[in-house]
């Protein structure tokens, strides 16, 4: 187990145990408040709900509890998000595969745009792009060149179809018209260590992932995604900084409910987690160590990004030819 997924593993067991006191709730009647996570504990959405977890229970005066529902790349926790009732007492975060998938799977089992609605978005943490060492690339340019050498035989790994460093990857090939074999896996973990070990050319992963193995040796880092450097990784620089702004995906959390939930409670919830992200400290902290940067903003800010996001990875996946099995 490497520093930081230890790192996510010890947070989220901390705030587990901070998710659920209510001894003074406003209303000791009142139901609990479930956060479905569409993911296994222990990832990174799973920890940033339960981050934020604390911030909307204390708002609500009842307990947050939050509840994994794992399965189909987020889709499973989702559905159950958007068939619960729309009373206030369910809420779902959502990574990038919420506004990706619409695009990828054929039959999903809710509407994306019709059966939520949008709260808050709360975090986002970009990828960087890390090669096998013995790669004798040293920048972006150099491994586009490298590439462009012999098509198809440099490779990139992903945590499966769909996920946020496919995607990357697939960005990556568009933008910079070149052709590595896609070879996903079930989760990051497997694809470093075969990148690591040279059987698999490179991969993209967050800062919380890479910057051990980085720092260590095992991985180069080449450039990172998102509009600024980040503070976790400042000496990697950006895609744009490389010459390729278009590689930008980054993972995206945010908090949706079920499509008819009241405004007042909508309202507050927002003003809880907005509150959070601007003022405490040690939330501050962990997003800091995770390498995660705080967002915020109004329910109508969120949905418009929802909009956009929706139509700008259609194009993406029309334009690459991208399938998921």
């Amino acid at each position: 187990m490497s520093k930081y997924t230890a790192l996510f593993a010890a947070t989220a067991a901390l705030m587990a145990t901070a998710v659920l006191p209510a001894a003074h709730a406003q209303d000791s009647a009142a139901s609990p408040v479930r956060l479905i996570v569409p993911y296994v504990p222990g990832g990174s959405t799973d920890t940033v709900a339960r981050l934020i977890a604390p911030a909307i229970s204390k708002e609500l005066g009842v307990p947050v509890v939050v509840e994994n529902r794992g399965g189909a790349n987020g889709t499973i926790g989702l559905q159950a998000v958007a068939r619960a009732a729309a009373d206030g007492t369910v809420f779902g975060i959502t990574d990038s595969a919420f506004v990706v998938s619409p695009s990828l799977v054929k039959t999903l089992p809710y509407d994306t745009r019709k059966d939520f609605k949008a709260v808050v978005l709360v975090a986002a943490s970009p990828q960087v792009l890390t090669v096998n060492p013995d790669v004798p690339v040293k920048s972006v340019k150099d491994l586009v060149a490298l590439a462009k050498q012999s098509p198809g035989k440099y490779s990139f790994a992903s945590a499966g179809g769909g996920t946020a460093i496919h995607i990357a990857g697939e960005q990556l090939k568009l933008a910079a018209g070149i052709d590595l074999l896609h070879v996903p896996y079930r989760g990051l973990g497997p694809a470093l260590i075969d990148v690591m070990g040279g059987q698999v050319t490179l991969v993209f992963g967050g800062p919380h992932t890479t910057k051990q193995q980085v720092a260590a040796g095992k991985l180069r880092a080449l450039a990172i995604t998102g509009p600024h450097r980040s503070p976790a990784m400042p000496e990697v620089m950006t895609f744009a900084e490389a010459g390729y702004p278009g590689v930008d995906m980054v993972t995206t959390n945010g908090i949706v409910a079920p499509a008819g939930t009241p405004d007042a409670i909508i309202s507050r919830v927002n003003r809880a987690v907005v509150n959070a992200l601007a003022t405490d400290a040690e939330l501050k902290r962990h997003f800091d160590e995770l390498g995660l940067e705080p967002l915020g903003g109004t329910p109508e800010a969120f949905t418009t990004w929802i909009d956009t996001q929706l139509d700008k990875w259609q194009q993406l996946v029309q334009a690459a030819g991208i399938q998921v099995d």
